[in-house]
């Protein structure tokens, strides 16, 4: 007789949520969220084991007390490896099947959870996902055998989107295990509501939906749901995201941007930025058109905006006019590196739009009603001859990642470098560098996306006890927390800049030491061109020596880069549909450009 299998669900859940911290524990309907999902999985007729992973952290001590009080078990683990808590859970229940479930989902249901199971072990699967164009009304949880998350642990631990967000790696891998698509009961079947809770919003879309449905807390049924969001469609806008609401006043932004593991999500990173600005502060609907892989759509899609994909069958503009011709936009703005021409820029401007360009030095910038700048060389040495509209240049130009950037705190601890550099060579020689060093520190080594597989191993070779990150999402907060960063003048020196961070910028051509003599000429650090070992180890031992020198470094960062730069870049575009719509409204009337002169 074969032996059943044991099948478990681990709720991945922890205190310090970016968003909506302490959501776990926050009350809706009355109980805690964590309660809803534990109850509701209890009523699983073959879930045997509840698990709930959660950090080593002080601040989720509450939470795994709370847990063992409902009867789950509690394993902790590490606080920025959730790929690392869900093997940590596994090892120690030990099941051969596993319900991964975000501590998130407070309608997560006992019945729908039941039916993955049973088409993953009907089709002998290592995974189960919806067939392509279906769309189900659950949220939160996914199906995998024992054997595909030791796969994941053991090939690719180290990749960002198996670390973070663990099953999306097998969507994304389609190949990597064995995946089975699955049909789905007409009765799970709908598209467009949020069941997750992330936001004050989206808990009192859940309260509602108890309250229309007279259910008691942890009762109210999917089904019902489903009929329920049927008749009363206008509960979904309760917690609909801003950018993806029906459209104010203001119309709808096309955001065209490029990112993938490749290229990287700076890009994309300062589109959101842009994108929430106008949604938020300029009343606007927000679309993206993005150009990458999945990473880059996905990282889009997760923060809430729609957001359509290059297909791979046409040209770029003619794809941009379809979008165009679409969705009705009076505003795109473009942070691409593709080949897009200045004639391709005019011809979007004839779709009736506002057209602007972020950080762009290639010829289409002259055709475009907005461009952007960082107050580098580069930007003062184009010819502008013929440009429609006068470029945007300065520090306060610079659009973020994030408008509201932490303050940098004071500590008394021994200090905290970081290296965070596109190029490999560069990294490796800057992290051999700061091992010649006596003095005592701290660092941590960044990698790309799209870092070389072997970088990692090279780093601990030769600094074995340096920290190793791998996750963009979390460059900010870490910037925030360091005395010197070793960087490239690119993206994140305007991060570090904003957060008051001194840098030493390491320069591999002449292109780029140009770009950082800017970041110098400010006063927020050091510009070394083509540098050795030697070289950075002086120059990193000086600055760490003179804390004066810092300090003053740290002033003129802030003082140049306030964070505010997506706010004025949405406000500015905001001022130009405005003047475009009275210009039409009024015949014959010449409206003249208010362009901000270069500075």
């Amino acid at each position: 007789m074969p032996k059943k299998p044991h099948i478990a669900a681990i709720v991945q859940a922890r205190m310090k949520s970016t968003r909506l911290p302490g959501k776990v524990m926050a009350p809706v309907v009355g109980q805690p969220l964590i309660w809803h999902i534990l109850h509701r999985l209890k009523k699983s007729g073959l879930i045997e084991t509840i698990c709930v992973a959660t950090t080593r952290d002080p601040s989720d001590d509450a939470l795994a007390a709370y847990a063992e009080a409902q009867g789950a078990k509690v394993v902790r683990g590490p606080e920025d490896d959730v790929l690392g808590r869900l093997a940590l859970a596994s090892y120690a229940i030990d099941p051969d099947v596993i319900v991964r479930v975000n501590a998130d989902a407070p309608l997560v249901d006992a019945a729908y959870v039941d039916y993955l199971i049973r088409e993953l072990m009907r089709h002998q699967a290592d995974f189960v996902t919806l067939k392509p164009g279906l769309s189900a009304i659950h949220d939160g949880a996914d199906v995998m055998s024992r054997w595909a998350l030791d796969k994941l642990v053991v090939k690719a631990h180290e990749d960002p989107i198996a670390r973070e967000h663990v099953t999306a790696y097998f969507k994304l891998h389609p190949e990597f295990v064995n995946v089975a698509a699955i049909d789905l009961p007409e009765k799970w079947r709908f598209d467009g509501a949020r069941l997750s809770i992330d936001t004050a919003a989206d808990v009192t879309f859940i309260e509602a939906v108890y309250a229309r449905l007279h259910a008691q807390a942890g009762e109210a049924t999917l089904t019902d749901l489903v009929a329920l969001l049927t008749r009363e469609p206008r509960l979904l806008d309760l917690n609909a995201p801003a950018q993806v609401r029906v459209a104010q006043a203001g119309g709808t932004v096309l955001m065209r941007c490029d990112g993938s593991r490749a290229t990287g999500l700076g890009r994309v990173r300062r589109s959101l930025s842009i994108a929430r600005a106008l949604c938020d502060r300029e009343g606007f609907a927000v679309r993206f058109a993005v150009r990458g892989d999945a990473l880059g759509v996905g990282a889009v899609d997760e923060a809430g905006f729609a957001v359509d994909g290059m297909p791979a069958d046409m040209s770029e503009i003619d794809w941009l006019l379809s979008l165009a011709e679409t969705h009705k936009p009076c505003a795109m703005m473009l942070d691409v590196a593709s080949d897009l021409s200045a004639t391709s820029v005019m011809r979007l401007r004839g779709a009736d739009m506002i057209v602007g360009v972020v950080g762009d030095l290639s010829p289409r910038r002259l055709a475009a009603d907005a461009s952007f700048y960082a107050p580098v060389p580069q930007v003062f040495a184009l010819n502008w001859e013929g440009a429609e509209a006068e470029p945007h240049v300065g520090w306060e130009w610079i659009a973020l990642a994030q408008d509201t950037l932490p303050p940098l705190a004071h500590r008394e601890t021994r200090p905290q470098l970081i290296v965070s550099l596109a190029d490999a060579e560069m990294t490796v020689t800057a992290v051999r560098a700061l091992a010649q060093l006596h003095c005592a520190f701290d660092a941590t080594v960044v990698l790309g996306l799209g870092a070389p597989r072997d970088l990692e191993a090279r780093v601990m070779r030769f600094a074995p006890n340096f920290a190793i990150v791998h996750s963009a999402n979390e460059l900010p907060k870490l910037m925030g927390e360091v005395d010197l960063a070793l960087a490239g003048a690119d993206f994140a020196a305007c991060e570090l800049a904003a957060l008051g961070v001194p840098a030493i910028y390491l320069c591999g051509n002449e292109n780029e030491a140009v770009r950082a003599s800017a970041f110098e000429r400010a006063g927020m650090g050091y510009a070394l061109h083509v540098p050795d070992e030697a070289k950075i180890a002086a120059v990193v031992n000086d600055v760490l020596a003179d804390a004066a020198q810092r300090r003053a470094m740290s002033a003129a960062g802030r003082m140049n880069v306030d964070g505010r730069g997506a706010m004025r870049i949405a406000h500015r575009l905001k001022q130009l549909v405005d003047e475009r719509a009275e210009a039409l409204a009024v015949p014959d009337t010449v409206v003249e450009r208010r362009a901000l002169a270069v500075r």
